[in-house]
């Protein structure tokens, strides 16, 4: 991360957490055991920043609610779940053996059981917001993460293709990272709404899931151009590791589109066959920078960035949700690349 977390986030972290690490203990010992190994609650650490739960309680804070009430803290915890569900399940897919500096979880417990572990934690989501009789939440969760699904299922099927359209990556991208993130923005204040979602609050929580959306957009082409030109120190990952492993991401997608000599060039060497060498993987951001790629999805995020905050200001939560929101935004868009 290029900035400090803000105090928001730890306050948003202490008041979910307890109720995270509750939920999980209750798990089958293997599942807890992964889940917890997973989560970094047992070496010291830690679990990340729960971004997507702070955004739970936030948006319901934007809408009336104090944040507390069990049904926001339990939508809280129950996007958290889901996106460690996915983080599992897609750390097998791509075969990463490193997260967050740590080995994963199905290196440490093999691919069977983390399988097991990610789909306990999905499951778990959905039972959190079942004891709320929370139709329109469960109705909420379960069609961000069939739009989820599709997007990873997407990420899968374009990644070994040489004809991606940008469109194609776009709706790929707003699948596997905005959907969740706009679930996380609404489904606090969904949940506290209850069976009260009449129009006036079903248009709040529209706004909500249409900031979460754009933050996610955003947040995406910050996370593929730190995919490119991020340091390891800072992602954890090798420089360069999108490319190094032909990774159709935005930028490079907008690059072998921009119909430049650059982008031809681009094409042919990700196209060739073997691994790429150091100095291929080097040319190959270097090209992607020249034809435009990088300058594309650096304005895209301003873009997106833009339209979340628009609907905060549409949305007129009182100073402090609003204040808390735009710090949130901008720190999660502060990364540096």
């Amino acid at each position: 991360m290029g900035a400090q977390a803000p105090h928001v986030l730890a306050a948003m972290k202490g008041l979910v957490d307890p109720a995270l690490r509750g939920y999980v203990d209750g798990l089958h010992p293997k599942m807890r055991e992964i889940s917890r190994f997973h989560f970094g609650w047992d070496d010291g650490a830690g679990s990340g920043k729960a971004v997507r739960p702070a955004l739970a309680v936030l948006g319901a804070r934007a809408v009336g609610a104090s944040g507390d009430e069990p049904a926001v803290v339990d939508a809280a915890c129950a996007v958290e779940f889901i996106h460690n569900f996915s983080l599992l399940h897609d750390d097998i897919m791509d075969k990463d053996r490193t997260r967050r500096h740590r080995p994963t979880a199905w290196t440490v417990y093999g691919t069977d059981q983390a399988l097991l572990a990610g789909c306990a934690l999905h499951t778990l989501a959905f039972e959190l917001l079942a004891r709320h009789g929370a139709a329109a939440a469960l109705d909420a969760l379960a069609r961000s993460v069939q739009v989820l699904i599709a997007g990873q299922s997407d990420d899968l099927y374009l990644a070994d293709r040489q004809d991606v359209t940008l469109d194609q990556c776009l709706e790929m991208e707003a699948g596997k990272t905005a959907s969740l993130l706009s679930a996380s923005a609404s489904l606090g204040a969904i949940a506290w709404y209850g069976d009260a979602l009449g129009q006036d609050a079903r248009a709040k929580t529209d706004l909500l899931a249409e900031y979460g959306h754009h933050l996610g957009m955003a947040f995406q082409m910050v996370d593929d151009l730190l995919g490119i030109w991020g340091e390891q120190d800072r992602t954890g990952k090798p420089v360069a590791a999108d490319l190094r492993a032909r990774k159709r991401s935005a930028p490079v997608v907008a690059a072998l589109a921009s119909g430049t000599r650059e982008g031809e060039r681009l094409g042919a060497l990700l196209a060739a066959p073997g691994e790429l060498s150091e100095e291929d993987v080097a040319l190959a951001a270097k090209l992607v920078e020249e034809s435009g790629g990088r300058a594309w999805a650096r304005e895209r995020a301003d873009v997106h960035t833009s339209e979340a905050l628009a609907r905060l200001d549409r949305l007129a939560p009182d100073a402090a949700a609003f204040g808390d929101l735009t710090e949130v935004t901008r720190f999660l868009l502060s990364r540096e690349w």
